[in-house]
């Protein structure tokens, strides 16, 4: 599916949560990197599931005092345009959405 490959590019926070700006559950998805708040991640293989909009990142993550692991997660699109992470099992809602929620965008 082509649009597998797209959707889970942007930045999200935990469903309800405050706009993104100060908000430290916000990760934010590109085609070679996740950044959490103080993990930044490189991607080493994304792999989509077939006939699911479903992707399987693994990545290579460090946080601020330079020790190093291996992650892998499960992004699965929901039908509100939210998506699901696991094995954190939050759900994450684009940041775009979030704060024209709150009102904060003229």
């Amino acid at each position: 599916m082509a649009s597998a490959q797209e959707w889970w590019k942007d930045s999200f926070a935990i469903e309800g949560s405050s706009p993104c700006d100060n908000n430290d559950s916000r990760v934010t998805f590109t085609d070679k990197s996740v950044d959490m708040w103080e993990v930044g991640c490189t991607l080493d293989r994304v792999q989509k599931l077939r006939g699911l909009d479903a992707v399987i990142l693994d990545m290579t993550c460090s946080d601020d005092e330079q020790s190093v692991e291996k992650r892998r997660a499960l992004l699965l699109k929901l039908d509100d345009n939210k998506i699901l992470r696991y094995p954190e099992y939050q759900v994450l809602q684009r940041c775009s959405e979030l704060e024209a929620k709150t009102g904060s965008k003229p």
